[in-house]
């Protein structure tokens, strides 16, 4: 999953930001914070997929051709991006976007 979305950011934004039980302790936490991540990695991958199509079918109705590799890739790191900020948003409403990028969302280059 890591190649599509990189889980361990997913990780590391979910466990600075879910409110668990105090009572847990570091084992538990770890084991939902991995779950959540991956859940979240799943519902970014569908989402994507569905925007780099759009992007690109877009991209080729306003030029009249396919676009070439480089920016076919372009278009499916943005639609990516926007499709794992998005799922965050979802996933913790109450956390300022800004919050995502302190973590490390900044450059994040999803391939």
């Amino acid at each position: 999953m890591d190649d599509l979305v990189p889980t361990g950011l997913v990780a590391r934004v979910l466990d600075r930001h879910l409110r668990l039980p105090a009572s847990w302790d570091d084992a538990e936490r770890r084991e939902f914070v991995d779950e959540a991540a991956q859940e979240v990695a799943l519902r970014v991958v569908e989402l994507a997929d569905d925007w780099a199509d759009r992007a690109v079918t877009q991209w080729g109705q306003q030029h009249w051709r396919l676009p070439d590799s480089e920016t076919q890739a372009e278009l499916v790191r943005e639609a990516r991006r926007s499709a794992l900020v998005t799922v965050l948003c979802d996933v913790l409403p109450d956390v300022p976007v800004a919050d995502f990028f302190e973590v490390g969302l900044t450059g994040v280059n999803i391939n």
